[in-house]
């Protein structure tokens, strides 16, 4: 009796702390994760199963012994059916905890279930996302890349440009440089090539009457009045003949115009008309005018005056006077004559104008020049 006895005191011992516990878990379950509440209610009932088992065990080894005597079972009736108040209290609790771990797989599952969706939802989103993002990515590249290449094209266009305009310029300065330049040359050709220019710069070669004379002191020997001979020296003129060939240069101006003219009649749609043709070759002018210019190695000692008539465009043949100062004897002694003892010829020469006529034939030589241009 004593062993039975302590046998249902530690039962009921252990169904109050079971019935406490469970109470405890009962108030500590919402408090806690889902997750967690759901692994630790397993535990519990696993607990509790197991103790319930042990208890029921003892249960009914109580209930064994109960027949072995009805005293045992009057002091035991009352701890029994407190027992039994406590295994319902305790198997309620264990339903509760039961139905509270359903509705906590329940739970779990359905939060599991929406996770999974919006997991599903945010992994779409994402590849979307990302579809979008690598084709956002990819158009960037391109713009980037035709970007670039409309960059170097314009930077290539750009110094195209600046180069072209360089040269435009460049070659407007040297436009206006030629231009200039043909003007002048122009200005130059028609002032050189033109038939009936006023005054024209002629070259050319005179012939004069008169030669330039160059005294000198030639030895010689004669018979003195004792019959002995006696060297002396006579002046004579290096410089032979009467005609002297000259370089002249000049101008010419022209005083009249000897072009000759005829008029052709000719008929067009609006009437008849006049046009001046020059008779014979129409190629070439004439005119008469007046010849001033210089010769020799000392131009301003040497002039030659006259008219002069200009033919076939560029000769001019000029008839004239020359006025030179030339190197005379003074008339004390003449050519040929024996130069006395003592004396010096340079003494005997004095410088002295002279006039004496001329012919002479010249060139235009600008107009020659510009034949072939």
């Amino acid at each position: 009796m004593k062993g039975i006895r302590f046998i249902l005191t530690i039962a009921m011992l252990m169904v109050s702390v079971f019935v406490s516990r469970a109470q405890e878990a009962d108030t500590l379950v919402p408090q806690t994760d889902t997750v967690n509440a759901v692994d630790s209610m397993a535990v519990l009932r696993a607990e509790y199963q197991q103790r319930l088992d042990s208890l029921t065990l003892l249960y009914h080894q109580c209930l064994a012994e109960k027949d072995a005597g009805e005293e045992r079972e009057a002091s035991q009736s009352r701890e029994i059916t407190e027992l039994e108040g406590r295994i319902r209290l305790l198997q309620e609790a264990i339903e509760k905890m039961e139905q509270k771990e359903r509705f906590n797989l329940e739970k779990e599952d359905l939060y599991k279930e929406a996770k999974d969706k919006e997991i599903r939802y945010l992994q779409n989103n994402l590849k979307e996302k990302e579809e979008a993002l690598r084709h956002e990515k990819e158009n960037n590249l391109k713009i980037q890349q035709e970007n670039a290449t409309y960059r170097t094209q314009y930077d290539s266009i750009r110094n195209s440009l600046n180069e072209a305009e360089k040269k435009i310029i460049q070659t407007n300065e040297a436009l206006k440089y030629t231009q200039q330049r043909a003007k002048e040359a122009e200005a130059k050709v028609n002032a050189a090539t033109a038939r009936k220019k006023k005054v024209v710069a002629i070259q050319g070669i005179a012939m004069k009457a008169f030669r330039t004379p160059n005294w000198s002191l030639a030895p010689d020997q004669i018979v003195d009045d004792h019959g002995n001979p006696k060297p002396v020296y006579r002046i004579f003129n290096k410089n032979g003949g009467d005609v002297e060939f000259d370089y002249t240069a000049g101008a010419s101006v022209m005083l009249w115009d000897l072009t000759r003219k005829e008029k052709k009649q000719e008929t067009d749609s609006v009437g008849t008309r006049f046009l001046e043709i020059k008779k014979f070759d129409q190629d070439f002018s004439y005119s008469l005018g007046l010849y001033v210019g210089f010769g020799g190695s000392n131009l301003f000692k040497n002039f030659y005056v006259g008219p002069s008539f200009k033919f076939l465009d560029f000769f001019h043949l000029t008839v004239g006077v020359n006025i030179c100062e030339y190197e005379m004897l003074t008339g004390i002694i003449q050519e040929g004559d024996i130069l006395p003892t003592g004396w010096s010829l340079t003494d005997q020469i004095s410088k002295v104008w002279k006039p004496k006529p001329f012919v002479s034939l010249s060139f235009d030589l600008d107009f020659i020049s510009y034949i072939k241009k």
